[in-house]
């Protein structure tokens, strides 16, 4: 039997023939090479195999297994850099990470990643420290020790878990049942409000939960946190290292990099696409600047906040439209902080979207009379991330006396090429339409960690979804 996640149907000859007229203007993704390769709407337009609208590790990955079957590959990316919504920047002298960081041997499709290319790993300590600081839902600051007190914060959210492997038996083959789709009708504040809680554990329910999704818990499903637990062996200890303990040494740029270098595609940058339409013969693809790429067929990797912006023709089939218009709920807010003083390690909690804007700190270094953090936080309860004295202040209500030095930071939530964090489906929201999301349109295909089948959310699930799509791709351009 054929997997629908694996073996997406082929465009048939009347999709494939359907055309329709243009319009519109909109967003999309990027581009390094020699200028040209395009032309006018009114003139003749260079052919390609294959466009890729798109330069994250969906698009990446995608334009790299298409060289492997001697495809000619354009990628047009709308920002100025590669890598989507990974992104390494400098901040305090070293690369970090404003977007995407964590890595685990149970995401195959980024592990074997970094073993092709050969990247380092190092370990984040601070989001395991012992010494823990929290606040209550008043903003009353607490200490205390998870080796003292532990099992009263952690029992009562593992019990929230005892039916994960009945709801997702197979939590990477998402069609193979539809239990994780009737079960997905309730929030993760639902589930909050429905277990027994010490008030430390429903404390730092609220805080994991958020600081996992970036979202307001009566905006997430309650079924996408136990995916990601499923994923990780139905261990929520697991689940703590999948998604917080395990970095490339030198930012995701190691790896990001090393793909774009390997992906043998035409990439130009500062290239926003507007408009994708199917032709008789193929597909076109417009730039916002009126330039014109045609192509047998288009990969977007478009996010699913952004997707609206574009204009298709045919339009887009209702049910996919229609989630990226109501758009996921995945808001979160990233900072790197640097304080004076050098600090021992700890981390930091705050429920949800209550007392602060901050919902989650841990300590990532201390060195040269300074402190490094990573704190967290959801756009539902925002704040000016880039705003020094505005993060000082949020960080106070931990630790009263910070002086924080230096902030760094990349709003994604008014990034207008992804309008949002990783994606984080709301209650009914995705799995009631992942099939659609990955269904083909045309000529034209989808990939996205956004509709990921396992590890969505995360780039696991971006490159998983380059591989599956290419390989479709790959299945229209051979057919005879």
């Amino acid at each position: 039997m054929k997997n629908p996640e694996t073996e997406a149907p082929l465009p048939s000859r009347r999709a494939v023939l359907a055309g329709a007229a243009v319009a519109g203007a909109l967003a999309s993704p990027m581009a390094r090479g020699a200028p040209g390769g395009g032309t006018t709407a009114a003139g003749r337009t260079d052919e390609y195999d294959a466009i890729v609208v798109g330069a994250g590790f969906a698009g990446l990955t995608a334009a790299r297994e298409l060289k492997q079957h001697g495809y000619k590959t354009l990628v047009l990316e709308a920002r100025d850099r590669v890598g989507g919504r990974t992104y390494t920047a400098e901040f305090n002298g070293k690369p970090h990470d404003l977007g995407g960081t964590w890595v685990h041997w149970f995401q195959p499709h980024v592990w074997a990643e970094i073993s092709r290319y050969g990247v380092e790993i190092e370990e984040s300590p601070g989001n395991f420290a012992d010494d823990v600081i929290y606040l209550d839902e008043e903003g009353r600051r607490h200490q205390a020790k998870m080796s003292e007190r532990g099992a009263e914060f952690y029992g009562p959210i593992q019990a929230m878990f005892a039916d994960a492997r009945e709801i997702m038996p197979r939590p990477a083959e998402p069609f193979v049942d539809r239990r994780w789709v009737e079960a997905d009708t309730i929030s993760v504040a639902d589930k909050i409000a429905a277990t027994q809680h010490t008030p430390e554990s429903r404390i730092l329910a609220a805080t994991m939960f958020t600081a996992n999704s970036g979202g307001a818990s009566k905006n997430v499903s309650w079924v996408d946190i136990v995916r990601l637990v499923a994923l990780s062996g139905y261990s929520l200890e697991l689940e703590s290292d999948v998604v917080s303990r395990f970095k490339i040494k030198g930012g995701m740029r190691s790896l990001y990099t090393a793909l774009e270098k390997d992906c043998g595609a035409t990439i130009k940058l500062d290239n926003r696409v507007a408009v994708i339409e199917t032709t008789a013969s193929g597909v076109r693809v417009i730039g916002a600047d009126g330039e014109v790429y045609s192509a047998k067929a288009a990969i977007s990797t478009v996010p699913l906040n952004a997707l609206k912006d574009v204009k298709f023709s045919p339009p887009l089939p209702r049910e996919k439209l229609k989630v990226s218009m109501e758009g996921h709920a995945g808001k979160a807010n990233k900072i790197h902080i640097l304080i004076e003083g050098e600090r021992p390690i700890f981390t930091a909690w705050a429920p949800g979207t209550g007392p602060s804007p901050i919902n989650h700190i841990f300590w990532d270094g201390a060195a040269n009379g300074h402190t490094h953090l990573i704190a967290f936080g959801s756009g539902d309860n925002p704040i000016q991330v880039m705003d020094r004295e505005a993060v000082e202040k949020a960080v106070r209500q931990f630790l009263p006396d910070a002086k924080v030095v230096a902030v760094k930071a990349h709003d994604w939530n008014n990034d207008p090429y992804s309008k949002g964090a990783w994606c984080i489906s709301r209650p009914g929201q995705i799995s009631n339409a992942l099939r659609d999301l990955q269904a083909p349109h045309g000529r034209v295909f989808f990939a996205s960690g956004d509709w990921a089948s396992a590890w969505r959310s995360a780039i696991d699930g971006a490159i998983e979804q380059g591989i599956v799509t290419s390989r479709n791709v790959h299945r229209l351009l051979s057919r005879p």
